[in-house]
């Protein structure tokens, strides 16, 4: 059986005794009335529906024992008569041959639970609709409880109700500084300053609270904390899975995420926009990015591949993935047979797929040509993942002012050598006299091999001109007048006539289209690759690796939809300029593969454009030298004295930005759906099944069908957040308050079936679903309901007398502890330090990584490169998520690989954790940060520099026993680095940062040693 994001769960023996009981006492003010949901559906659940449950497939003795009618007829129950009744007597049987569960089945019932069912049978043996299948009722508000503090939030006098009956008093508020630091935790994933802990513990006004509430609610990284649980549950990733486990263009739909819930955007927009942007009246940019949801199914380029089995995947995929994120339910295990234990049936499983059937998918994404389906057809084999639209990214037009701005301070700073300077416009100023067009076109000698049969000439022109067709191999060797060289181009006739469309440029081999470019220089036997650091065509079109989308030098030209009178250019551009000493030239490898080219000319500059572009000298290059900043600016990219290589770098990170937009996957529909049948076992060569159309399920509420209406995925929508709908307000107001406690009020949050569990407080669920939907699905409504309530202000100190009437603590007489999710223990050790860098949206960051973990990552092999700036110390929301090599770090604590939807992250506690906060490079990168801002903002005193460290990291003061333990360990790692200098400076060479030349570096050393330790506290990573 199959859930999503857990393998199919082993149940039987977990009910004991103690946990009953407190269940009981949780979910009823009378535990002597034998309540069916509560107490009975979980055992017959576990014990007996497996067999005697939905699935006729797997039914045993024709008996269901999830129907009363059945039951009774079959006279396995008889209402009042425990001695008549057949299912009392087999589950008592002395005999292993009639004891029901039987013992292969590895399950049993203890004693507490065989009186459940006898008093149940004896009180009538009434059944009731599953609860979470039963319509939202808004119970009254349960009167306040005279207590102290008083009760004023609806959501206390719930939970007080129910501590009030068991006779237990809530907790106390936390201290303010806890609170202020859970606060922020919860709402934004950051910790507080230790500035505005002091002033919250100061402020002692009423409403402080409150204003610190609607403060955090209002910071973008409000969204960024909000949006990882539900990248989790729509398995949001940066890659596709499977072997391949290529790179997708997927981003843009994270940072719609993110301004939904930072413009707290109403759920039921938000579900209809993902479901069914794309048929929306005059989608808008924002709701076509939105549709990327339905494209997060893991898919496949793989060679070989079957297209119709991953179809049949994608389907399914998707099918688990809406029934977990808005139903809670586990449809999945209907894929193959009815569910065994919930009314869904297999037919509900395919109906609910045929809703995506016109979603346009290929089953393996490289057979764009040979699809018989119109609507597929017209990318070229190499794309990637279609459809894609291009869409605006604020972060990479924010990047690129950022960048063009550090470009016009070096251009207009003082820096170059002046004399230097005025020689070289002087040479320029020649140069140009001789070439106007900023281009030489050198004598070129060229060598074609003897088995082409061919042999080139040159024109008058300076062009080399060949047969008909030309030749595959040329080498051509050229010896410039002008010995300065920062640009090749190579031009092309207008009516050259194309074979291929696409070529690369990859590191020192460059290739446009079929003509594949490789330059050297060469000095009598020695030739030595010229690195191109971009290149650009007067039409380019993308090239593709892994994914990926090649920028830089690897671009595609085309020479398609190019006006016939204008020649094809290609322009190269050396990675620095390059100046040719006596001896030297340059030589070009080119393969001329499968265009048809009769000539061609090969053209060098002297001079580096301003702008990445096919024509680096755009207008007059006269005009442009004779002005003093424009003169500046190319001979600090022109000159091999005067070359500047922050320029090269920024302009680099300028192209990479690609003009502030970038791709990204989408739905579009297809004319005519695809035919959606159900697959007898999940088979999908079986085709004997029923052909099924969109469905909403049988068992749930739904509005009246009309044979001439078809559904659409828009239908769909619009009934996940309907009145008639009961599962997903609650669905999401649950995994809400488990962001907030740790538990759900049920706690079994990706399973609201016969498998899950009873909520301890269902009036509460019930009355915040009722909320949810009256206030238009507003999320923010919903989370000042909760952190504005005593119950999440309490205290989450452990009280002896409730732990052991309570020990998992579902009545909340006090706050749950927890750790930290994994993306947040590493955003509150770089916040800690001072390093976090708060760039929202955008591409993924890449931070450090072991060497070689993707080693096994291949079809193709990749490197994986880390970042080299401040991109390195980005929040883990935007860490790039490579689903079958997850980062190991997110690994280590947790965090799902996303290849499936996932609504609860498990919760280890290992070894690896330790491990990886003390060496972890960007740990130990953190506690050279948090060392440094010790050293220099606390006062001299070593104890004081640790008070720093504690209110930083954990917004309290250190016990007397804590700065002891800490000030030995430095005396003692000052010792070791004073007598072992390299040792403090190896440790210190990890990461990027710079050392502080103020701090000596075995005194940073010893206290990085020191902030290691206070970053491992359990305490820094958990939330209080």
């Amino acid at each position: 059986m199959e859930s999503c994001g857990n393998a199919s769960r082993v149940v039987g023996g977990l009910c004991a005794l103690a946990t009953l009981l407190t269940a009981a006492r949780i979910a009823s003010a009378d535990p002597s009335v034998v309540s069916y949901n509560r107490d009975v559906r979980p055992i017959l659940s576990d014990k007996c529906f497996h067999c005697h449950g939905p699935d006729a497939a797997s039914r045993a003795a024709d008996l269901r024992l999830d129907v009363r009618d059945e039951a009774i007829a079959y006279g396995a129950i008889v209402p009042g008569d425990v001695a008549e009744s057949l299912l009392l007597e087999r589950i008592n049987e002395t005999d292993a041959d009639l004891l029901m569960p039987p013992p292969r089945s590895h399950k049993t019932l203890s004693d507490v639970e065989k009186q459940t069912l006898l008093r149940w049978i004896e009180q009538g043996a009434e059944y009731q609709t599953h609860w979470a299948y039963q319509p939202i009722r808004r119970a009254p508000l349960p009167p306040a409880v005279s207590a102290e503090p008083s009760p004023q939030a609806p959501i206390d006098r719930f939970i007080q109700q129910r501590l009030s009956l068991e006779g237990i008093t809530p907790s106390t508020e936390a201290d303010r500084a806890a609170l202020l630091r859970r606060l922020n935790l919860d709402l934004t994933g950051l910790p507080p300053t230790v500035e505005e802990v002091a002033a919250f513990v100061a402020d002692q006004r009423p409403h402080a609270y409150a204003e610190a509430v609607e403060r955090l609610l209002a910071s973008p990284h409000y969204g960024e904390r909000m949006a990882q649980p539900w990248l989790d549950v729509v398995r949001y990733a940066d890659t596709v899975g499977f072997h391949g486990d290529q790179n997708q263009n997927a981003w843009p739909y994270r940072d719609y995420v993110i301004a939904s819930f930072n413009n707290n955007k109403p759920f039921d927009e938000f579900t209809r926009e993902q479901i069914a942007g794309d048929l929306l009246p005059a989608p808008t940019e924002s709701q076509r990015i939105a549709t990327c949801f339905n494209r997060l199914n893991m898919m496949t380029r793989e060679g070989g591949a079957q297209p119709k089995e991953y179809l049949a995947i994608y389907n399914a995929d998707r099918v688990r993935t809406v029934s977990m994120a808005w139903l809670g339910s586990t449809f999945g295990c209907a894929e193959c047979h009815d569910h065994k234990f919930d009314p869904i049936t297999q037919k509900d499983f395919y109906s609910l797929a045929a809703f995506f059937a016109d979603v346009k998918q290929w089953g393996v994404y490289h057979d764009y040509k040979f699809s018989p389906n119109p609507d597929l057809v017209g990318w070229t084999n190499d794309h990637p993942f279609p459809p894609e639209i291009e869409v605006e990214s604020p972060t990479l037009r924010e990047r690129i002012k950022k960048y063009r701005a550090e470009i016009a301070e070096i251009e207009t700073s003082d820096s170059a050598d002046t004399a230097r300077f005025a020689k070289w416009r002087c040479q320029i100023g020649k140069f140009l006299r001789d070439e106007p067009t900023g281009w030489a076109t050198p004598p070129p000698q060229t060598k074609v091999p003897e088995d082409e049969f061919l042999q080139a000439t040159i024109t008058d022109e300076g062009q080399i001109a060949f047969g008909a067709d030309g030749p595959q191999l040329l080498e051509v060797t050229l010896d410039p007048v002008h010995r300065v060289v920062a640009a090749f181009r190579i031009t092309l006739p207008a009516d050259t006539d194309l074979k291929a469309p696409l070529g690369r440029s990859i590191g020192d081999y460059a290739s446009m289209l079929d003509v594949q470019a490789k330059w050297t220089l060469v000095e009598g036997e020695q030739a030595t690759p010229l690195m191109i650091s971009h290149a650009a065509a007067n039409r380019s079109l993308p090239l593709y690796e892994s994914g990926e989308q090649l920028m830089g030098v690897a671009q595609g030209w085309s020479l398609d939809d190019t006006p016939s009178d204008e020649p094809h250019t290609a322009v190269y551009f050396l990675d620095r300029p390059l100046r040719l000493s006596a001896g030297q030239s340059l030589r070009v490898h080119l393969t001329l593969g499968r265009v048809a080219i009769n000539r061609l000319r090969i053209d060098i500059t002297p001079l580096r454009s301003l702008e990445v572009s096919a024509q680096p000298l755009p207008g007059d290059p006269a005009e442009q030298i004779a002005d003093d900043r424009t003169a500046r600016a190319y001979y600090l990219r022109s000159d091999p004295n005067g070359w500047d290589p922050r320029l090269a770098d920024l302009e680099r990170e300028i192209l990479a930005a690609r003009e502030g937009k970038w791709p990204v996957m989408v739905t579009e529909h297809l004319s005519q759906p695809k035919t959606i049948r159900v697959l007898p076992r999940g088979d999908w060569q079986d085709e004997s099944g029923e052909i099924c159309v969109p469905a909403l399920p049988s068992f749930l509420p739904r509005p009246r069908e009309t044979e001439d209406h078809v559904l659409t995925r828009t239908d769909l929508a619009e009934w996940l957040c309907s009145e008639e709908n009961p599962l997903t307000a609650r669905v999401f107001v649950n995994r809400l308050w488990k962001q907030f406690f740790g538990t759900g009020l049920s706690a079994q949050a990706d399973d609201f079936g016969a498998q899950g569990e009873a909520p301890s407080h269902p009036e509460l669920l019930d009355w915040l679903a009722s909320e949810f939907r009256r206030s238009g699905w507003d999320i923010k409504h919903l989370v000042r309901q909760i952190v504005m309530s005593h119950t999440y202000r309490q205290s989450s100190a452990l009280r002896a007398e409730v732990m052991e009437r309570d020990p998992h603590n579902r009545l909340l007489a006090s706050q749950n502890p927890r750790r930290l999710e994994a993306e947040i223990v590493r955003d509150n050790a770089l916040a800690i330090a001072g390093l976090i860098n708060l760039e929202r949206g955008g591409p993924p960051a890449k931070p450090y990584q072991p060497a070689d973990y993707y080693a096994g990552l291949q079809f193709p092999d990749r490197p994986y490169v880390a970042e080299t700036d401040e991109r390195q110390y980005r929040r883990g929301v935007y860490m790039h998520w490579q689903r079958t090599f997850l980062h190991p770090m997110l690994a280590n604590f947790d965090a799902p690989s996303r290849e499936d939807c996932v609504a609860i992250r498990s919760v280890a506690n290992s070894p690896q954790q330790a491990l990886t906060l003390l060496n972890d490079p960007t740990f130990v990168e953190a506690a050279r940060g948090l060392a440094a801002r010790l050293i220099e903002e606390a006062p001299p005193e070593d104890a004081s520099r640790v008070a720093l460290g504690f209110r930083l990291a954990v917004a309290r003061e250190p016990e007397p026993a804590e700065t002891e333990g800490l000030l030995r360990l430095l005396d003692s790692a000052r010792m070791r680095y004073a007598s072992h200098p390299q040792e403090a400076q190896a440790l210190l060479q990890i990461g990027l940062g710079a050392q502080p030349s103020e701090i000596a570096p075995a005194e940073l050393a010893a206290w990085t040693n020191v902030a290691r330790v206070v970053l491992n506290l359990h305490e820094t990573i958990t939330r209080y």
